[in-house]
């Protein structure tokens, strides 16, 4: 599993409570990976008794006490170590996928429908990240930014271009089913043939 790489990286930059890094991972890295708070608690505690991270409890008069998680030299060891491998791009494992794929048990309308539902999440993520991407110094300076902001505009940048992609790839579908003979409303099945 990548999130407790990803939770190491993020507390490599300093240290974070666990609300803290819960708000950190949505600023930093929700256009690639998508998580809830409860993944992230349990993989601090998992990160701990491994030795990974070191938690401090700061002491706040008027507030709850606080646990602080920081990564000690073992948990920086591993995050190299976990960088420096090349991790293989994982399969679609997709819900919608598999409802695409027995869309014949429906007709063209809802099918599309469904599609369009999709769609227009996508684009909401596409706005999303081009309004973030808008509050970002010009593409052609980035070379001049910081290394480390580099890299992390590649990430971006590859969201970008993936939700783009999958944009484009719905609009094409859904033409193409508007185009297909629709069986399900004709009380007819593929599978009764």
């Amino acid at each position: 599993m990548s999130l407790p790489y990803l939770l190491l990286g993020l507390l490599s930059a300093r240290p974070m409570s666990g609300y803290d890094l819960n708000k950190e991972f949505n600023d930093a890295v929700q256009h690639f990976w998508s998580t809830d708070q409860s993944q992230i608690y349990r993989s601090l505690y998992k990160l701990e008794a491994e030795g990974l991270v070191k938690a401090e409890t700061i002491v706040q008069e008027d507030s709850p006490n606080k646990k602080v998680y920081r990564v000690t030299e073992t948990g920086s060891a591993e995050l190299v170590r976990w960088l420096s491998r090349p991790q293989p791009p994982t399969a679609p494992r997709e819900a919608w996928l598999g409802q695409l794929y027995f869309s014949h048990h429906l007709d063209n309308s809802m099918t599309t429908s469904v599609l369009e539902t999709y769609r227009a999440e996508i684009q909401a993520e596409l706005d999303t990240l081009v309004a973030l991407l808008d509050t970002l110094p010009p593409r052609e300076t980035w070379g001049q930014l910081p290394r480390e902001y580099q890299f992390q505009l590649l990430t971006l940048d590859y969201g970008l271009e993936v939700q783009r992609f999958h944009a484009e790839w719905f609009d094409k579908a859904i033409e193409q089913i508007k185009q297909f003979r629709d069986s399900a409303a004709d009380g007819s099945n593929s599978s009764e043939a």
